[in-house]
């Protein structure tokens, strides 16, 4: 599959990949009737109380509670996957199979992310090289909500175009784009929060044939960019 210079937009089936039900429970007892709204429902120590930027994103306190969506996520007490991440896994098997057509190295659990209103996800507009990742990569970025305009992910249309726009998808559709492909956030001016997960996949006739060396390790997580690492297989026959 080439992805050379290119963004598409894929469909999953939501009654086999039930992510959004998933984040809907885990957020269940602030009653909130939309994940879209739960900003107004949310305890303000789980708001930001300023614009988030590249060193503090990820260090926010909404993702203290936000990664208890799954035990999985818990590295020290090596925790087995429950719900979210068993359906991820099977969610990387549908895309080798189905999409890719071959093996996947892939992320082995994917980045969480949180847009809430008149703030941003990301804290600058990027390419994943820059803190690290081998270039070989894929991007892959899956909505839970609906993402429109400025809720949603920017991305230049070809190489260090700069010519931002909007990938507007809804719940049930899911982006992959080519790493190169400088991309980020503007401020959330939608009035809805806007949920997400990201994580990225290199084809194993890619892995394998350039037998990948990155000794760097990913900047948040301090994990190595190896299989059994940063990385799990998903084959296929």
């Amino acid at each position: 599959m080439n992805i050379t210079n290119k963004r598409i937009i894929k469909k999953f089936d939501v009654s086999t990949f039930k992510f959004r039900e998933v984040f809907i429970n885990h957020f269940s007892k602030y009653k909130s009737k939309k994940l879209e709204n739960i900003h107004k429902v949310l305890p303000v120590q789980y708001l930001p109380k300023k614009v988030v930027k590249v060193e503090n994103d990820q260090n926010q306190n909404i993702y203290k509670y936000l990664y208890k969506i799954d035990k999985g996520y818990e590295l020290k007490k090596r925790n087995k996957s429950s719900s979210f991440l068993k359906s991820f896994d099977k969610f990387i098997h549908f895309l080798a199979k189905n999409v890719f057509k071959e093996s996947l190295v892939y992320q082995s659990k994917p980045t969480l992310r949180v847009m809430f209103p008149n703030n941003k996800a990301v804290g600058d507009f990027h390419r994943d090289r820059e803190y690290n990742h081998p270039l070989e990569e894929i991007n892959i970025w899956v909505p839970i909500t609906s993402s429109k305009n400025t809720n949603s992910i920017w991305i230049e249309s070809k190489f260090d175009k700069s010519d931002y726009m909007p990938m507007n998808l809804e719940y049930g559709e899911f982006l992959i784009f080519d790493s190169g492909l400088k991309h980020g956030n503007k401020i959330n001016l939608e009035n809805k929060t806007r949920l997400s997960f990201d994580f990225r996949v290199i084809p194993y006739s890619l892995w394998s044939k350039k037998d990948i060396k990155n000794n760097k390790v990913s900047v948040d997580a301090k994990k190595a960019f190896k299989i059994g690492d940063y990385y799990k297989l998903m084959k296929i026959n």
